[in-house]
């Protein structure tokens, strides 16, 4: 089976597990390119330990999903240049009762990036904390998830390694069943 059947196959299991969760966008654009997926969970916050002036917080998550014929350092590249950006333009730094973001990508890939490109993916990182009113308020932390199709394996950086676990077994069963 090929790369893009494969990863048809992984993104309609991803989504029938997401869609009660998540806001779910099939060929979303985002600046000069379409994903096949997009997912985006609000989340209301009301436990007291999180609650800020004694009112609910909101989290977010932003995973887009695309898939990679060949994954090479420009592609990597690439891919962590865009949740930065995403960091930038989406998360509600300026809203008060902003808790956290997370920014995802999962990336789709027929076989095992090299031990240099695993090296790269491990290392990536983005984070930001912002306590001021004129900064903005919260947290953000990206995550970059490299998806092996033919075997399941993902290679993620280290706040990527939670959403390695949940997006690996839906890959595991897709390549067990070929």
């Amino acid at each position: 089976m090929d790369l893009y059947t494969t990863a048809a196959r992984y993104l309609d299991a991803f989504q029938a597990n997401m869609k009660r969760n998540f806001r779910l966008i099939p060929n979303a654009e985002y600046a000069d390119r379409r994903f096949p997926l997009y997912a985006m969970l609000e989340m209301e916050e009301t436990a007291t330990l999180l609650m800020k002036n004694g009112k609910s917080v909101f989290s977010y998550e932003f995973c887009y999903f695309d898939v990679c014929e060949q994954l090479d350092e420009d592609a990597v590249s690439y891919y962590c240049g865009v949740l930065d950006d995403i960091a930038a333009k989406y998360v509600p730094w300026t809203e008060p009762t902003h808790s956290f973001s997370m920014v995802s990508m999962v990336v789709l890939v027929d076989g095992a990036p090299d031990r240099a490109l695993q090296k790269r993916i491990r290392k990536y990182k983005h984070e930001e904390t912002r306590k001021r009113p004129k900064d903005g308020y919260g947290w953000c932390s990206c995550r970059l998830c490299i998806v092996d199709m033919s075997d399941g394996t993902c290679y993620t950086n280290k706040h990527g390694s939670a959403l390695g676990n949940r997006t690996g077994i839906t890959a595991k069963q897709i390549a067990g069943s070929l």
